[in-house]
Formats: C-alpha cells, structure tokens, sequence
C-alpha cells in the first residue's frame, strides 16, 4: 500500500490523501485551503481519470471543496458521503463557486464540474458496510458535524481507518462519534488539537453566556462569528434558552445549512430545540436587515468563522472601534486567518487596509475536534500497526508524533508531497 500525501499534511486544509495499491487508487477526501494569497488546492495529483472512488468525511470546503476541480481535470468516479455531507456539500460547492465568481477568481473549473461532481455523489449510511468491486468499506459517525463520518476501507487485504474530523463528546447539536473502532494497519488520524486538551463544555457554556450578558450591560453588542456547518447551529441553540431581552439575528450561510440539518433530523441530537432555536432568531437576508442588526442593541451569529469574508466583515466594519462591544470567537483560527490576526495581534483586515480593533475580544473553546487526550485514546483502541498524523499545525503533528513514537508505535507525521509505502 502506498499512501500519498496531497493536502491536509502539516497543515489545517486541503485535505487529501491517497490510497495507491497495485489495482486500486483512492481517494481520502478532496479540500481546498483559504489564504491571505488565494486559495491553495491538493498538489501532486496525476492521471485523475484512474482514480476508482473518493471517500468524503464531510462537507467542509477543506474536505470537498477540491471535487469539481478535479472533475475539471477528468477525475470520473463514484464519491461516497452520507445523505447530510451530500445535500450540505452541494450547498458548500455552488457557494464557493459563486463567491470566487464574484471575487474574479481563476477556479480552474465551471459551473459544469460542480453539477457533474453532485450527479457522482453515492450516498452511504453510517455503520453499514458496502463495497465498489472489491475494496469494502464503512462509514461511522464522526460526532464532528452533521453527516460527519470517519471512513474504514479495506483495500487488498489491508484494513485503513481514517478519522476525518472527528468529535467524541456531547455537544448540544452532535452526539458523540463512534470510538470503538476495528483494529486496522493503518490509521489515519487528525491532529488539530494534538497538542492541547479542551476545557469543560459546560464552563465554555457559562463564560461564554456570561460574556454576552457583560457586554449587553455595558450598552454593547456582542458579534459572534461561527461556521456555518455546525457551529452556527450550536450557537444558536444555546443562546436561545437564554432570555437577552435583545434580538439574536443570525446571517450568513448558516440559515441555508440549518434548513437542510432540520431536513435529516437524525443527523443532530435534538432537531426539537433547533427547530425552535432557528423559529427563534432574526434571520438575516440582505444589506437592510444587517443594517437594521447593527443600529440597534442585538446579539449578532454571523459567519464566516474565521473572519475571512461573508456578512461578518459588514459587522466588523462599523462595530470593531466601540469598546462596549465585543466579538466573541468561537472556534479554530487557522493561521494567515483574519481571525488568528485578531487573536495574536488585536488587527484584522477590512477592505484590504489593516484596522485597529478596539471592542473586547474573547475566544471560547467550542471546538468540534477531539482534544489530545481523546486522539490518544483513539490511537490506543484502533492499536494500528501505522499510524499517521495529519490535520493539525507542525506543533499539534509534532506532540502526537513523538508519544506515539515512545511507545514504540510505528508514527510519521507526513509533509504534503510525501509519499510512503506500507
């Protein structure tokens, strides 16, 4: 088995790895990666017309967003997602190719190779095996977002486990994922946060919710800006048991992708309270309402997540210079982020000119990624003959690398381009 290492190899993006044996090519997942210099796709990947099947964990553009390129370039073969991934990942295609359109991006692709990638899309249930010719494989719920999954194929005899992202604690929107996974040769394992644990969710909770109620008091508005896929969600669904006495207005993606979450209500914990909880807010739907959100005392959900573009830059435009005001993170800032900017130097980018933030800036750990602990229990019951760590900064790779290692594991923490045979 040969495994190659396109994307998502130190690094948080573009998440794409190859299985190669001698009668079969695969693929783990196909996703781009945002950058202050453009957007950055998997490299190395030759002869796509050979490949038999991708495998996708879920619908984070880091994850599909690569798909009609490829497509583009003659990639022709069936890509198995769950029923979730695929109707959230045709919303996450044509979006992005609408904003790079209107951005006048080079895609390398067209409106065509998204529609095709769609019509190649299979849909697959978690926990039931299924097969194309003879590599097996099963898909088990990855707890990350909806229709998340992480992925076991057995190809030629050699049994992989790749977790994708992937979650194993409650959350409001998600069950926990499935852990107790088959022993294989290889794992394949997310690092993101390999090199730190993850605080109490109950405590990010009550900080979080006490922080929206300091910044109310002090005459301000709290701006939250949350991914569309999940943590929009989430957000909403916590602060609409609460009574603020303001309105929640929630903008963005994120009302698209809660309809299609509520249209599969298996793939969530309670679809009830996010039923009420989307019923509940204000939703935004033009440059009037968001306008409307901003003279007035509101608490605003907006993406993007990490400040990279969407309705939240409008927010930050008028709102980033009151300090009553606050913008409250909640989730992972990559870094060359607007959003990582924010946290390390108090500055982020609007309309291309560096900006001051002057209103109170605070990061809660609502993180959808097992912590280090949990990727070392996840490690320890696969007890893989392999394992490799991927989907996380050198740091978090380099931490997960050399405890595996101890314990005399068989570890690599690949670079992109790497190739490696088992």
């Amino acid at each position: 088995m040969r495994l190659i290492f396109h994307g998502g190899a130190g690094e948080v993006g573009r998440s794409c790895i190859e299985l190669a044996s001698r009668r079969h090519r695969l693929l783990l997942d196909c996703g781009l990666k945002l950058t202050p210099h453009g957007t950055k796709y998997p490299v190395g990947l030759e002869n796509v017309e050979d490949i038999d099947a991708v495998f996708l964990s879920h619908a984070h553009l880091d994850h599909c967003g690569a798909l009609p390129l490829l497509d583009h370039q003659g990639m022709n073969c069936p890509i198995f997602a769950t029923k979730t991934t695929k109707a959230l990942t045709r919303m996450m295609l044509r979006d992005s190719f609408k904003i790079g359109r209107i951005n006048h991006q080079h895609l390398g692709y067209d409106e065509l190779d998204v529609m095709k990638v769609l019509s190649c899309m299979s849909r697959v249930k978690v926990n039931n095996q299924g097969s194309i010719g003879d590599v097996k494989y099963e898909f088990f719920d990855a707890g990350h977002i909806p229709g998340s999954a992480s992925v076991f194929v057995n190809v030629d005899g050699t049994k992989v486990l790749y977790t994708g992202d992937l979650n194993n604690i409650d959350t409001l929107l998600h069950s926990a994922a499935r852990t107790d996974f088959p022993e294989v040769d290889i794992l394949i394992c997310e690092s993101t946060y390999g090199d730190r644990e993850h605080p109490s969710r109950s405590d990010v909770e009550k900080k979080f919710l006490a922080e929206i109620d300091k910044t109310l008091a002090d005459g301000g508005t709290p701006i939250i800006p949350v991914f569309a896929l999940g943590r929009s969600q989430e957000i909403a669904m916590l602060l609409v048991k609460q009574k603020f006495g303001v309105p929640i207005f929630f903008d963005g993606m994120s009302r698209e992708a809660s309809k299609i979450i509520l249209s599969n209500p298996s793939s969530v914990r309670d679809p009830k309270l996010l039923s009420l909880a989307m019923n509940k807010v204000h939703a935004v739907k033009g440059h009037k309402d968001r306008m409307s959100a901003i003279r007035k005392q509101s608490i605003i959900v907006t993406t993007s997540g990490m400040l990279t573009g969407g309705p939240i830059m409008t927010y930050l435009k008028y709102l980033h210079a009151d300090p009553k005001n606050s913008i409250l993170l909640t989730g992972y800032q990559a870094e060359g982020t607007n959003g990582r900017l924010l946290l390390e130097e108090g500055n982020i980018f609007i309309d291309g000119e560096l900006k001051k933030v002057r209103c109170n800036v605070k990061h809660f750990d609502f993180s959808a990624h097992a912590g280090k602990s949990q990727l070392k229990d996840i490690v320890r019951v696969a007890k893989p003959k392999n394992v490799f760590f991927v989907h996380g900064e050198k740091k978090s790779v380099s931490e997960l690398h050399d405890w595996a290692s101890a314990l005399n594991m068989r570890s690599f923490a690949p670079d992109i381009g790497d190739v490696v045979d088992i």
